[in-house]
C-alpha cells in the first residue's frame, strides 16, 4: 500500500507537468500559429517587418435606371 507522501508528490508533479504542458501549447501556438499575422511575434528582438496588403475593393452597385448615380 501507498503512503500518503507518495501520493503527494505524484500530484505535485502531476499539476507541474500539467502547467508545463499548458505553457508548451501556448508559446507553440503564440510562435508558430501566428506566422501570418500582421505583428507576429519574434525572439531576435528586432522590428517586425509590417506585411504588405491590399485594400479590400468596395462593391457599389451598378448604375442603372433604378439607381443613378448621387
Amino acid at each position: 500500500m501507498r503512503g500518503g507522501r507518495e501520493r503527494a508528490s505524484d500530484r505535485v508533479i502531476g499539476i507541474g507537468l500539467g502547467i508545463l504542458l499548458g505553457l508548451a501549447i501556448v508559446i507553440g501556438f503564440v510562435f508558430l500559429g501566428s506566422e501570418g499575422t500582421i505583428d507576429s511575434p519574434s525572439l531576435s528582438g528586432g522590428q517586425a517587418e509590417p506585411a504588405a496588403t491590399q485594400p479590400t475593393p468596395t462593391q457599389t452597385a451598378p448604375l442603372t435606371p433604378t439607381n443613378p448615380a448621387p
